[in-house]
């Protein structure tokens, strides 16, 4: 659930920059507006996924035995600690991967874009 949310998350912000900025399609997308897409697409992905990873690592954490199950521990979080439990840990994890997703992203477009000029991939 985890990591299908986060590149669902990711991807559907992506593809919709890219119809934005290109015009559906009509304007290339250049190898900066690549970066900046992936970059906002991992800063997206990572606050709309990190309650998940809480909850995961307090599902698997040494004290994992007070929750019943994993909306048991959503619960708990939510009434004993608040929404901003949520999001603890997200500064870090925005640090790594807001520019980790911005040079993949970067680095697709560009490579399909110099491979759509050879005859074999068109």
């Amino acid at each position: 659930m985890k990591q299908g949310s986060n590149q669902g998350l990711r991807f559907m912000w992506f593809n919709e920059y890219k119809r934005i900025i290109t015009k559906d399609g009509q304007e290339p997308i250049t190898p900066i507006k690549s970066l900046f897409g992936g970059m906002s697409a991992g800063c997206f992905s990572t606050l709309g996924n990190n309650p998940f990873d809480v909850v995961k690592t307090r599902m698997q954490g040494t004290k994992a035995a007070q929750y019943a199950n994993t909306a048991d521990c959503f619960k708990q979080i939510l009434a004993k600690e608040g929404i901003a439990a949520f999001y603890a840990g997200v500064i870090p994890r925005l640090s790594r991967v807001v520019p980790g997703q911005g040079i993949i992203f970067m680095s697709f477009e560009s490579i399909k874009d110099t491979l759509s000029t050879f005859s074999v991939f068109q």
